[in-house]
């Protein structure tokens, strides 16, 4: 299945491939909840709207679709989890991720940056499995963001012995 673009591109993965987490947990006195879809963001909202501002939506897509067809979308998974914290106006969000293993990110943001006349930072490829004060997870479009919104490395531990408290 190719995703498509609609000012962003995000690549679906399977839950019998990659099952979301199904409990809250607390990490760091953060209270998480876990993303009831997990996916890989290729083409995040400000990119995606340059691309769709600079070509227009269907030459754009084409672009997208080309690059996309172009690489192979397997990925490994790292064990390396981060918790990440963003302030804004909105409020304070935080995340936590798992870096992955996903080559053909690279190359497809080399293509799209050759359309745009300049070189593009490549997102850390990673997967949100649980966040706190945003449902949809940190925007992280560049190595410089991610190092920037890392709070600290989270455990494999960590996010299988501690349940959030209940509600009430």
């Amino acid at each position: 299945m190719r995703p498509v673009f609609d000012q962003t591109l995000i690549l679906p993965i399977p839950p019998d491939c990659w099952a979301p987490p199904t409990a809250p947990i607390t990490v760091a006195g953060i209270a998480l909840m876990p993303k009831p879809e997990l996916h890989i963001t290729l083409i995040g909202r400000a990119l995606g709207a340059e691309l769709q501002a600079t070509f227009g939506l269907a030459v754009a897509a084409g672009m997208v679709s080309k690059a996309f067809a172009a690489g192979d979308w397997s990925f490994a998974r790292s064990g390396r989890y981060l918790l990440l914290r963003k302030t804004d106006p909105a409020g304070i969000a935080h995340s936590i991720i798992e870096l992955i293993t996903l080559p053909a990110m690279a190359a497809f943001h080399t293509a799209l940056g050759r359309h745009l006349g300049r070189q593009l930072p490549v997102p850390p490829a990673h997967v949100t499995l649980y966040t706190a004060g945003r449902d949809n997870g940190i925007g992280v479009a560049s190595p410089r963001r991610l190092r920037a919104l890392t709070q600290r490395p989270v455990s494999a531990a960590e996010l299988e012995a501690t349940p959030a408290p209940a509600a009430g």
